[in-house]
């Protein structure tokens, strides 16, 4: 008896220890089902469970008496008022059937456990923990499996994509020149997926509270996710297809609105061009010497002693017409736009945003202001609608002096001191106030739309927003590029790591400062392997800090000025391309700069770190950039099937291992077999020509297709059907390939004349011939060193050419 009764008080000591203050879930006490969800009272907690769809399921916990009624910030989708599923009470579960799953919630303790329709497990609560709630705190604790791969969570500098083993927090910071091992980066969003046995699932955390993802750091049992306050609030995305996921996810939190297309172009930077004729230097720089370029930013040094919505006339005597002689050489000016609002009682926008009730409070209703740029400054509370009307109201004045779009900055929100906002600070958060605590991870999204909204309201083109910081969602609004990059190899790579990270978790318009941005000088084969990097990331930039040297592709030597202007040209000729990319992911959500694995979940090769370190941009082009400044080699890896080395002109079979000679003036590139990229000659700048030439680069598979979107680029027709996509069809045969045109929807009229057909790996052709074409108006061209069949006809509306071999 004794020894039982020393057990049992060793038991209750053991158990202390290891649940300390943790109050788990516990027991479910009662249930109601409702026609789109299922309620359940546990012993310690409330707990939802809604049907979304049938692979999107949303599960909601919280230990206070009610749920919290204020809106999501991120999750936009509007959930059915009934949804499809079954419910049914067994002895020691609840089972929850949708066509696609299967979720069992054990009924003591309260555990959730997720199936495919074969019951094949897919996601399971630790059996002991499950969630759990510590005081404010919130964690979900989730069964880790051994061969579970995860991947996602947003601005992460690890330099690996697959995120096991460590632990990351959420929680938007300034942190110039993070290196790869900083967390908490500029932008935060809590979604990732989980691989196992080629099978993926997303988990979407929608609480913006400083949260943390333990990922399998420093135990083998569990991983967990929390929040320092708030619900436990996720949710559950089965794919199988991460490509599902992603795009699931993106119809949760939103997706990217197609931009101009100039803003595909590239764009220069520097902190700082002024004055006014410094900024039409580097504009005649790049015409002087054809190197293309869209866009010059202004940064703070633009503005009347930092204050918002200025200019300095001193530097800029008279900027509209500044503007407009740029924008007649093709030039948009973005400028910098900072939340700081400058505590001056004789600055309009000061004056205005205190009588309005614009700005953020301490608890005493005293305005917080905190010290940045202009000096001590109000900040204004993005979390009201009059506040975000009024921020785009005042950009409407920069509007019209020309600005074509904004570069939101600082925007974490950023302070002096190395400190935060005061935790105690208040924000409206949508007529529920809440205090900083809870708003920072939003800010910046709060205030990109904002901007969003002003520009659409005060103008009918497409603009530009770029955002330094951000929370999921922020694809909806703007761009983002990685924040305050450094001088060094390890940047070089994360140029690459990091876009595409940040494409996995719902962002597909991201890049990096080409070049570094801070702390040191790029050698001239560095600049060079950057800038072919960036030519092939969303968002195309160059940038450079106030106390560098000057950092146009001009600036360094002839051989690096003249490989800098072949990679931007580049970047142009694939223009097409990259628009029609852009449209899909708009569509879909899924990112244009692709991990391996993404497009070939299957193969796991793809997931080692080797194959990291190159991509794809859509399904058919593969870029292996060298991405260190003095390698001459490049280690790649080529999925099944064949492939056509562009830079070599030659065709590769796939499924393994390449090594090959990369010298400093050449970027890896390969075509999936079946693939087509559509091209078209070389711009100064988007416009510049009335371009009517399409190429199509083909390296032709048994059969293969091409859908090619187009609009006017500038406008929001495209929302009104004005816009058209052609279908290409390509069939090979032995001795014979078939290639046709056909319009899909052939609304907006491109003023087309010709394609130009470049057929890769071709054979002397002996006969071509149309249906709808000439014979005499077929031009042909054959390389017989490089295999390289070209030929050129007038665009018919729809139309089949056949080849003879």
């Amino acid at each position: 008896m004794k020894s039982l009764l020393n057990l049992f008080f060793l038991y209750i000591v053991i158990t202390s220890i290891i649940y300390g203050k943790f109050e788990f879930a516990g027991k479910i006490k009662s249930y109601s089902v409702e026609k789109n969800r299922v309620e359940f009272n546990l012993t310690n907690a409330k707990f939802n469970i809604y049907i979304l769809e049938n692979n999107i399921i949303r599960f909601r916990f919280t230990n206070q008496k009610e749920f919290d009624r204020a809106p999501s910030y991120a999750v936009i989708y509007k959930q059915e008022e009934k949804t499809n599923f079954s419910f049914k009470e067994e002895k020691e579960n609840f089972t929850i059937s949708t066509d696609e799953l299967v979720i069992q919630i054990k009924k003591d303790p309260c555990r959730v456990s997720i199936f495919d329709k074969q019951m094949n497990l897919i996601n399971q609560d630790e059996e002991s923990f499950g969630v759990a709630f510590d005081g404010d705190e919130v964690r979900c604790h989730k069964k880790l499996f051994t061969d579970e791969k995860f991947i996602g969570l947003g601005e992460k500098s690890k330099e690996n994509l697959i995120k096991n083993g460590d632990q990351y927090t959420m929680w938007n910071t300034d942190f110039p020149a993070y290196t790869s091992t900083k967390d908490e980066l500029y932008m935060s969003i809590p979604f990732f997926m989980g691989v196992r046995n080629f099978k993926a699932y997303g988990i979407y955390f929608d609480n913006t509270h400083k949260s943390q993802f333990n990922l399998g750091a420093a135990n083998n049992r569990f991983y967990w996710f929390g929040a320092a306050r708030g619900e436990m609030d996720y949710y559950f995305i089965y794919g199988p297809e991460m490509k599902r996921v992603i795009s699931d996810y993106t119809k949760l939190t939103g997706r990217m609105e197609l931009p101009p297309l100039w803003a595909i172009g590239y764009q220069q930077s520097r902190w700082s061009y002024y004055p006014e004729s410094k900024v039409r230097e580097i504009a005649n720089g790049f015409r002087s010497r054809n190197i293309p370029c869209d866009v010059i930013y202004l940064d703070i040094h633009y503005m009347d002693e930092y204050r918002v919505f200025t200019w300095n006339k001193n530097r800029f005597p008279d900027p509209p017409k500044m503007l407009s002689d740029l924008k007649e050489d093709g030039f948009k000016i973005i400028t910098i736009i900072d939340p700081g609002v400058k505590a001056d009682p004789n600055y309009h926008a000061a004056k205005e945003g205190l009588e309005k009730n614009l700005f953020v409070k301490y608890p005493d209703g005293i305005p917080y202001q905190g010290e940045v740029w202009p000096s001590w400054s109000y900040f204004p509370d993005f979390t009201k609608k009059e506040t975000r009307d009024w921020w785009g109201f005042k950009l409407s004045s920069l509007m019209k002096d020309g600005v074509e779009g904004f570069w939101n900055d600082m925007n974490e929100p950023a302070t002096w001191g190395g400190g935060n906002i005061p935790d105690i600070v208040q924000f409206y958060d949508n007529g529920f106030v809440s205090d900083h605590k809870k708003i920072r991870n939003v800010y910046a999204l709060e205030m990109a739309h904002a901007t969003r909204d002003g520009l659409k309201k005060y103008s009918d083109k497409r603009h530009f927003i770029l955002s330094r910081a951000g929370f999921a969602g922020i694809q909806r609004y703007a761009a983002n590029w990685t924040g305050d990059n450094a001088v060094t190899e390890e940047h070089l790579r994360l140029a690459l790591i990091m876009p595409v990270n940040i494409g996995l978790s719902g962002q597909p318009f991201i890049g990096s400062d080409v070049g570094g941005f801070m702390n040191g000088e790029p050698s001239n084969e560095m600049y060079i392997r950057w800038m072919q990097l960036g030519s092939f990331t969303p968002f195309f930039r160059g940038h450079s800090s106030i106390d560098t040297k000057a950092r146009e592709p001009w600036a360094f030597n002839e051989f690096t000025e003249e490989n800098a202007r072949q990679a931007i040209q580049l970047r142009y000729k694939l223009l097409p391309f990259w628009y029609n990319e852009f449209f899909n992911s708009s569509k879909t959500g899924l990112p244009i700069m692709r991990a391996m694995f993404l497009n070939y979940q299957d193969d796991q090769n793809c997931y080692n770190l080797d194959a990291q370190y190159q991509f794809m941009i859509g399904e058919n082009l593969l870029v292996a950039p060298v991405v260190t400044s003095t390698d001459k080699t490049k280690k790649f890896y080529l999925p099944k099937g064949k492939w056509y080395d562009w830079m070599n002109n030659k065709v590769e079979t796939g499924g393994e291992y390449k090594i090959i000679e990369v010298p400093i003036n050449k970027i890896p590139l390969f075509i999936k077999e079946g693939g087509m990229i559509p091209m078209q000659e070389v711009q100064n700048y988007v416009g510049e020509k009335n371009i009517e030439q399409l190429e199509l680069v083909i390296f032709p598979s048994q059969k293969s297709t091409f859908s090619l979107y187009e609009d006017d680029g500038i406008t929001y027709e495209y929302e009104k059907g004005i816009y058209s996509v052609t279908n290409f069809t390509c069939e090979s045969a032995q001795n014979k390939l078939t290639f046709s045109v056909s319009k899909e929807k052939n609304s907006y009229n491109q003023n087309r004349k010709y394609y130009m057909l470049t057929i890769l790996n071709s054979e002397q052709p002996k006969e071509i011939y149309s249906d709808k074409i000439e014979k005499k108006s077929i031009e042909t061209n054959y390389d017989s060193s490089k295999k390289i069949l070209k030929i050129k006809v007038p665009d018919k509306t729809e139309f089949t050419l056949t080849i003879n071999f």
